[in-house]
């Protein structure tokens, strides 16, 4: 059988992509039964090279011979990482890649090329027509799934449905399955308002439904939680992953304990994708100041994925 391909976008060429990638692709441990492909363009990796020998070998596929501006939002960076998300979206819809790690855009830059784009999570379940898709944040001691992404907060209340809820739910409880063997995954739903049920109706219209029906499908679901004691108890051991209702709600305590370590993964896509927890830090690219841990995290929790899929299916 051939081997699994592992994609990598370079992201924001001016910001921290391209440093954390060579960084990763110079010491990091290649997995012999999988092949890794960098998506972008070459100028970013020759300037690295140039500066700091910061030399790699690896298989690349250069996107378009493009300019590129140094720590700060500019066009044609956003067009230049747009352009690789779009080749790697491809390539991943035709089955030539397995498993993508993308490394970080700037959401303001890439609006600049694509008007409404929101993120990487939505830019791909889009463009693999993927109806139930998450965002899931992996760490060794929590996972935190969420139910709404990138909305104002003013939002979230009227966004919340018992359905949507329940896709989370389900997703997460399958994830967790199959690539953690998890045979009864307890997953921790929380609750929107303060103290869980006390200061509003949202946790028994909306909340509890979605609960009661994950129950009545064989998952464990237990809830609504109250925000400032499940991720201490998921943190302990109490439950293997959490269902947060809004962005900051799970992303503040996933942050405070996995911040250089942690990793998105998007789930119900069909093929692997990660990413680093973190953003383009224009203020220290190209000064040999960037950490590639958390890239270098994905990259491993891609491979792990990406080898359970390929031992699932062979």
């Amino acid at each position: 059988m051939p081997k699994p391909v592992i994609a990598v976008t370079s992201g924001d060429p001016g910001g921290i992509g391209p440093e954390i990638i060579a960084k990763t692709f110079r010491t990091f441990p290649k997995n012999p039964l999988c092949r890794y492909l960098i998506i972008g363009t070459r100028a970013p990796f020759e300037l690295l090279k140039e500066k700091f020998g910061l030399r790699t070998k690896f298989d690349f596929l250069e996107i378009e011979k493009l300019g590129f501006d140094l720590g700060r939002i500019s066009k044609r960076n956003a067009l230049a990482a747009h352009l690789a998300l779009e080749a790697a979206a491809k390539l991943a819809r035709e089955g030539k890649i397995q498993a993508l790690v993308t490394a970080p855009v700037n959401k303001s830059a890439m609006q600049l090329v694509v008007k409404k784009f929101q993120g990487h999570t939505e830019f791909l379940a889009k463009h693999a027509r993927a109806k139930h898709f998450a965002m899931m944040f992996v760490s060794e001691r929590l996972k935190v799934t969420l139910v709404t992404i990138h909305v104002p907060l003013k939002k979230v209340s009227a966004l919340l449905k018992p359905e949507m809820i329940f896709e989370k739910i389900v997703l997460t409880d399958r994830f967790l399955k199959k690539y953690f063997k998890i045979k009864k995954p307890r997953l921790a739903v929380c609750a929107l308002n303060p103290h869980g049920r006390e200061f509003g109706e949202e946790e028994d219209k909306i909340i509890v439904p979605a609960i009661r029906k994950a129950r009545k499908a064989g998952i464990r679901a237990e809830g609504p939680l109250p925000g400032d004691q499940v991720f201490f108890d998921a943190y302990h051991g109490r439950h293997d992953g959490v269902i947060s209702m809004f962005h900051d709600q799970g992303l503040a305590p996933f942050k405070l304990i996995a911040f250089r370590d942690g990793v998105n993964v998007t789930l119900g896509l069909p093929y692997i994708r990660t990413s680093p927890d973190h953003g383009t830090a224009f203020d220290i690219a190209y000064q040999d100041k960037a950490d590639p841990v958390s890239f270098k995290s994905a990259l491993r929790l891609a491979e792990k994925l990406t080898m359970t899929e390929y031992a699932h299916t062979n």
